[in-house]
């Protein structure tokens, strides 16, 4: 067979096949074709004869005289590409879904878990709004580590999904502790009369003290059910959830400077909203006190004491150093929530998910100061804030990237906002501190040839002791709607993801 043949051969056997490659290749084609070689019979290829113009002659050259007969084998007709006589329209066969489900697929059922770690940056402050002190830890910095899971599945028809975290965190470094009774705040110490009991003014106390907060702790756990994927936005799969969050954290002050303030006469300046305050001064002549106020102040701010006084006092005002532990508070924030979990595939290989959780805890804060000597250890305060008076924000989001097909590596933000307004107050006072002051001044007075009743009528410190009794059944103090206390946190982690 002479190469000619075998090209004429190759290039018929080829436009024989067009259809069927057309057929395999269909992605690409579209639009009706039917062969112009030849027609097809519903039987298959019948033999057909050609007639051509020109005849076999020697030396494989041909000449019209010849005729040419060419025979092709029958083969079964697939049905999808011919109908009848003719070659039908290729369609693309496709498995149609949901347009949402396209831009939001499911998210896999079973287990997954994801640890990190993380560093938030946190303030905490709760102010008294009668006593007017506030205090206030800045700068507070945790190292925690965190341990998200879940389990998703199927209740029958309905789409579910439980998951739960824990938390452990350490503090960091140094931070700021700040008690502020002085801007804010304060506490009557005495009341000051004449010689002819006519009142001249209050001896108020005053106090600041600064110190430093290390070695605190944190501990939190969370539980909640939700319903897997329920709705969509676009390409973001939304699962709602309710649950229950619990959060601690303890906190310590040591290495404490403070300085405790007498005053006497305070006044605003020109009418602003700046108070400054005098000094307490008490001039002792012999028997007798005098405390200067604001009339005995020369035209220069400065007082005018009589040099036949014995003696000056300055009250309460001193400054102070407690190398030990000076505060220590303990709080819990603890209750349910709705949360939103958001998930979006950016393609196969990254992902960002993110939550919205709004809460309601109950509020509980243990206080306390081991250098009050009249108050009562290891509780010296207690505030409590029930259901309704506080609430929580917080928010959450991470950027997935797969490192195999079960494991991504995993980095986010996480921000938290507690607040309580009106919690209640109580100080637990040292009932030996007290009792011991009384009996002192009992004995004091029975020395001098005096009963009980004749101290009672007649000497204000111990007065005060039963006044403070009767107020504080039980040796405890209670302000209702007391505390305002707020605490924020900022954290940056990275961690892990996988699924099971």
């Amino acid at each position: 067979m002479t190469n000619k043949t075998l090209r004429y051969l190759f290039v018929t056997s080829m436009v024989a096949m067009l259809p069927v490659l057309a057929n395999a290749a269909g992605t690409y084609y579209v639009g009706n074709y039917q062969s112009p070689q030849q027609n097809y019979s519903e039987l298959g290829y019948a033999a057909q004869r050609y007639n051509g113009p020109y005849r076999a002659g020697q030396n494989g050259n041909y000449s019209q005289d010849t005729t040419y007969t060419r025979t092709r084998m029958r083969v079964t007709p697939n049905d999808n590409a011919y109908v009848g006589r003719q070659y039908s329209e290729y369609t693309k066969t496709e498995t149609k879904t949901d347009d949402r489900m396209e831009s939001a697929p499911k998210s896999d059922k079973g287990f997954w878990i994801a640890p990190s770690l993380s560093h938030e940056f946190a303030n905490w402050r709760f102010d008294m709004k009668n006593a007017g002190s506030i205090l206030h830890y800045d700068d507070v910095r945790w190292n925690v580590l965190d341990v998200t899971a879940g389990y998703r599945f199927d209740a029958g028809n309905l789409p579910l999904q439980i998951d739960a975290g824990f938390k452990y965190g350490m503090q960091f470094g140094d931070s700021t502790m700040e008690d502020d009774d002085i801007s804010h705040g304060g506490y009557l110490v005495t009341e000051w009369v004449d010689e002819n009991d006519a009142f001249i003014g209050y001896q108020v106390g005053h106090a600041l003290s600064v110190g430093t907060s290390n070695g605190g702790d944190m501990f939190g756990f969370n539980i909640g059910l939700g319903l897997t994927d329920f709705f969509k936005m676009g390409a973001v799969r939304v699962t709602p959830s309710v649950g229950y969050r619990h959060m601690k954290y303890k906190l310590e002050t040591k290495n404490t400077y403070g300085l405790t303030v007498d005053t006497g006469y305070c006044s605003t300046v020109n009418g602003s909203d700046e108070v400054q305050c005098d000094p307490i001064v008490v001039l002792q002549y012999g028997d007798q006190q005098k405390v200067l106020w604001d009339e005995d102040v020369n035209e220069y701010g400065f007082f005018v004491i009589n040099p036949g006084a014995t003696g000056v006092s300055t009250g309460g005002t001193y400054e102070y150093e407690l190398p030990g532990t000076s505060h220590s508070y303990e709080t819990e924030w603890a209750g349910p929530y709705l949360a939103l979990d958001m998930n979006y595939d950016i393609n196969a290989n990254n992902a960002v998910n993110a939550r919205i959780e709004f809460g309601l805890p109950i509020y509980d804060s243990v206080g306390d100061q081991p250098y009050r000597p009249d108050w009562a250890h290891t509780k010296s305060v207690e505030d409590k804030g029930g259901f309704g008076d506080a609430w929580h924000f917080g928010l959450g989001a991470n950027y997935m990237t797969a490192i195999t097909n079960t494991l991504s590596f995993t980095m986010g933000v996480t921000f938290d906002y507690y607040s309580v307004n009106g919690a209640d107050a109580s100080t637990y006072l040292n009932r030996d501190y007290y009792e011991s002051a009384y009996n002192t001044l009992l004995d004091y007075y029975e020395d001098l040839g005096r009963d009980e009743a004749y101290m009672l009528a007649n000497d204000p410190t111990a007065q005060n002791i039963v006044e403070t009794e009767q107020d504080c059944p039980g040796w405890v103090c209670k302000a209702d709607g007391e505390i305002e206390s707020v605490y924020k946190s900022l954290g940056l982690r990275v961690g892990l993801n996988a699924k099971f």
